[in-house]
């Protein structure tokens, strides 16, 4: 069975920069003495084709190997490279960050820097734990010839070594201040929630009992990370963001029917037309399995419907939206969907279609214009249903 990737490459032939995106846990499986999955990542980087790459991070951490390997592979890539932490860059994905010509740092965001660690399962005499301890050092050693390259200015090897024993927690100016972090920018919209052991960062979560300083990490969050932001859009202007998402499908899809495929020369007017209804047919289904009952979802997906976009194409709006039911009255759904319907018509009727969105600050390319549309959407709709 193949292995799901943990990172996504976007390369739009018309823009300049590519982008790299890595959220979530860096590889779930060792890439030690696996040959496979780095070569996965290499081919992946050439239809980057040297072009400036803008890689956004907002990660807890993960496989040091995987880590290593991507850094390798960014230090010798050809075009410039500019890291974005876009929430957490903690543990290997700070690995990772060291590869960017320059780190870029939003002041709402953490970075982190700790000591490798190995999961044991089993019985083990002293010598197999002295090996054990002995390979943890030498990794550790990697990982510190990685910081030195960036931080050799400002710190001297020692203190960077007492530092990860202490699993320090940093803000984006303490993380400038040792030479992780190149820029410090104005901040980002970032929700974050506890529930229990679990920390969630947006859409990315991990376990605090795997740090050991996690009480350092909910202290730095209370003090630079909101609960939960205020949506930054009235109603209007959240409508206008979603409707010319949707209306770039629309422009491109006259009658806000599909393209028809190309069809063999020897087929008939009937089996074109076929062909076409059953394209259409499957758009159509695939976008109502992505239903779940969320009104600010089930909104989008019918808007979807209506305007020709395909399930992929709005399955990243979806995803940003949480699953939970509002926190309301039972019929309170039904109200707000018919809300988020009305609110969409009458974006269309004022003429709203075709407003783009605006990037967040120090990005110009549209995939990251896409991801801050993303984003406001998203803190618009759970501030709606009161998601708690």
């Amino acid at each position: 069975m193949p292995k799901k990737k943990f990172w996504e490459f976007r390369n739009e032939a018309e823009s300049e920069t590519a982008e790299l995106l890595l959220y979530g846990e860096i590889s779930d499986v060792s890439w030690w003495g696996d040959e496979i999955t780095p070569k996965q990542f290499h081919e992946d980087l050439l239809t980057c084709e040297g072009k400036d790459l803008a890689v956004h991070i907002n990660s807890p951490g993960g496989d040091v190997f995987a880590a290593q390997a991507i850094y390798n592979q960014l230090k010798n890539y050809t075009g410039k490279v500019t890291m974005y932490i876009d929430g957490m860059c903690a543990s290997a994905a700070t690995i990772i960050a060291c590869a960017g010509d320059s780190v870029i740092m939003p002041t709402n965001t953490i970075y982190m820097i700790h000591n490798p660690k190995s999961a044991m399962l089993g019985y083990f005499d002293a010598p197999q734990l002295d090996k054990l301890s002995a390979s943890l050092t030498t990794v550790k050693q990697t990982i510190v010839n990685v910081y030195m390259a960036r931080v050799k200015d400002v710190l001297s090897e020692v203190q960077l070594k007492h530092k990860m024993d202490n699993e320090e927690w940093m803000t984006a100016q303490t993380a400038k201040e040792y030479g992780f972090v190149d820029e410090v920018v104005e901040a980002i919209p970032i929700e974050n929630r506890l529930e229990g052991n679990m920390l969630f960062l947006n859409s990315v979560s991990c376990k605090l009992d795997r740090f050991q300083n996690a009480a350092s990490l909910q202290e730095l969050i209370k003090n630079n990370i909101p609960k939960r932001s205020e949506p930054t859009m009235n109603d209007n202007e959240f409508m206008k963001k979603l409707q010319s998402f949707m209306d770039k499908f629309t422009n491109s899809q006259p009658n806000n029917t599909p393209p028809a495929p190309t069809a063999p020369p020897n087929n008939t007017a009937a089996d074109s037309k076929e062909a076409i209804l059953a394209e259409e047919r499957k758009r159509v289904a695939d976008l109502e399995a992505m239903k779940n009952g969320n009104p600010a979802v089930d909104a989008i997906i019918e808007t979807a419907k209506a305007n020709g976009a395909t399930a992929d194409s709005v399955k990243p709006y979806v995803d940003a939206i949480p699953q939970q039911e509002p926190a309301t009255q039972d019929t309170q759904p039904k109200n707000m969907y018919k809300q988020f319907m009305a609110m969409l018509q009458d974006s269309s009727d004022s003429g709203a279609n075709g407003v783009l969105p605006t990037p967040h600050a120090g990005t110009k390319n549209e995939a990251a214009q896409k991801a801050a549309n993303i984003e406001e959407v998203a803190n618009y709709a759970n501030h709606i249903m009161e998601v708690k």
